[in-house]
Order: C-alpha cells, then structure tokens, then sequence
C-alpha cells in the first residue's frame, strides 16, 4: 500500500510554517497516541504515521528532498550521500546540521517544548573530553594537538535524532517523584521503558534519558521527558523552593483565643497548633512536609486566614467597643506612610 503524502498526513499546505507543522503534529498525537486509544489498532497506526511524516516535514534538509525527490533522502548521483556526484556535499550538510543543533548532538523530534532545568537520571553522566573526542572524530582516530586526521572525519558516524516527549503529572507525583512506564514512538516501533521522575520536577522540566533517543547506524540521541505538572486544589510551590504553602481559614475568634486544626499534607492529615494572638499572614510550618528532591526535603507552611463576621448586631458592636478600649491595637504603628 503506497504512503500517503505527509502533507496530507498533518493535514497542512506544502506551503506550511514549521509552526504551523508543529501544531498539526501535537494535536494528532493527542488524538492517536496509544496511552489514550489502548488496543486501538487503528489509531496506532495513525500515530506512526503522524510521528514519521513529522520526522521529516520537521527537518529542512528532509523536507527540501522531499519535496523535490518524493523522499526524505536524495537519490544517489543527486549529492545526498558520500558516492554522489559531489563526494564533500554529505560532509557540508552533517556540519551544517549540526550548527542549527546543540554542539554535539543531532536533530531533535520537537513536541511540546520548553526551556527549562535539565535533570540527569541516576548513574549517568555527561561524559568527559575523550569522549567529545570520540564521538566527533570515531574510536581509535589519533590526532596531534589542535589537528584531527582527514579519516576520523570521513569515518565518523552521527549521533541518532534527541527525542522530547511529553509527561503530565499530579502536584503530589512532582513533588516526591514516581516510576512510571512509558510507551514511545523510536525507530517506527512502539517501545515500553520504565522511566524514574526525581522529585522535585515542575512545570516544564527536562528529564534527560541518555541513549534513550533515535538510532541511525552511530550513537543514539537522548530522551527527554518534558513535564506537565497539573495545579493541585488547595497546595501550591513557589517558584523553584522545596516548600509547599496551604491557605488555611479561621475564625476571628480562633485566631484570638488560639486553636488546634487539622490540616491536609501530602502524606495525611496532621493536627497543628494555632497559638492566640495570631494574624492573617502569619506561616505555621510543619518539617519535612513539602516537596523532596535527592535527600532534600520542604516544608509545609499553613498561611492564617483570619475571617471576621460580615454582620453584627447593636449588642455585639457595644462588646467589641468595651474590648477594644481595653485591649488597644496600633494596626499601623510599624508602617511607613
């Protein structure tokens, strides 16, 4: 059975934006990812398809042969690989290739991106100078200082396409982390892995999964879970801080004679203690409560919000007249204006 045309595949013009390509790319593998269509044969494939016309509509180089050649590569004789009739044309565009992309590392499949920290999963590392230097110029090349030799070059293999995936996770799945499986799309094949989320991600992190991205002969690229963290009812984070903060009511008359409440956390609820005399604003804190990240953990702050009544009748306005009179307050003594 012939392909369809990738064009028509996304439902976009020849004459798309690469942001216009984009966005037909996400709503389809919402529509068709497996995670929301399990079993679905039919959707699958759908999503496959989506996923490989992207791959190339994505790319400038594949997109440019596609539209002249009908395929994402072109022909031999045509300069779009070494043997053609321009030997150095595959070379030029491995270089060019990689000056739109980060220093040593491939294309990248873009889904619903964002800037954000980078987080390394355990027992992985960045690697070191030998091997930046094996990866540009292949194992074994010797080189004298600020020289690389003509043949580590030729015989150099690219590094396989980084993939961005994207992960939406509860406030409480964030806060302390999971482990979860994924199905990905790699090398037109649905592939399960379980993937660790340290705690402490947020809206928008990168969790980086090395050798985990597209193969193509040489090194795979990486995968990268980009994170969606759902708002949470009644607990918030703010900005990058391990502390968690919950709004927490009570009554005039509570704040004044003090109280015990019982308060939600991530791990149950506790009772805490409200001493008298407090005011709105004021933080209770409970140890250990918020957000974990490696072997650092938050705090929970409960913020007092004082509610007076909105109504009082002659007899209680004469009361708080008497109690006023007797207990003064400068509400504005340490004010500035």
């Amino acid at each position: 059975m012939a392909k369809r045309d990738f064009y028509e595949v996304l439902g976009v013009p020849k004459t798309a934006t690469a942001d216009e390509i984009k966005k037909a790319h996400r709503k389809l593998v919402r529509q068709y990812h497996p995670d929301v269509n399990k079993n679905n044969v039919g959707a699958e494939a759908k999503f496959k398809e989506a996923q490989e016309a992207y791959d190339v509509l994505s790319d400038e180089t594949k997109r440019k042969n596609y539209d002249q050649y009908g395929q994402a590569e072109a022909p031999a004789g045509f300069g779009g690989a070494p043997g053609g009739s321009d030997p150095f044309d595959f070379l030029r565009r491995s270089q060019q290739a990689g000056s739109r992309a980060r220093p040593g590392a491939g294309s990248r499949q873009r889904r619903p991106g964002v800037s954000a920290e980078d987080f390394q999963t355990a027992g992985v590392d960045d690697g070191n100078f030998s091997d930046i230097f094996d990866q540009f110029f292949g194992r074994g090349a010797q080189a004298s200082p600020g020289h690389a030799s003509a043949r580590a070059r030729r015989t150099a293999s690219p590094k396989g396409e980084d993939i961005e995936y994207p992960v939406t996770l509860t406030f409480a799945q964030a806060a302390r982390g999971m482990t979860l499986p994924l199905q990905i799309s790699r090398d037109g094949k649905i592939e399960t892995i379980e993937v660790k989320i340290p705690g402490g991600v947020k809206d928008g992190s990168r969790v980086r999964l090395k050798g985990q991205g597209q193969q193509v002969n040489g090194e795979p690229g990486d995968l990268f879970i980009v994170t969606r963290v759902l708002a949470h009812p009644y607990f918030r984070r703010e900005g990058n801080a391990l502390d968690i903060y919950l709004d927490l009511p009570i009554s005039m008359y509570e704040a004044i004679q003090g109280t015990k409440v019982e308060v939600p956390t991530l791990d149950g609820p506790v009772t805490i203690t409200v001493p008298p005399g407090t005011s709105s604003g004021a933080k209770l804190r409970i140890k250990e409560r918020g957000i974990y990240r490696g072997t650092e953990k938050g705090d929970q702050y409960s913020v007092i919000k004082v509610i007076v009544p909105k109504k009082l009748d002659e007899e209680s306005k004469a009361l708080f007249t008497q109690i006023e009179a007797k207990n003064p307050v400068e509400a504005r003594k340490d004010t500035n204006w």
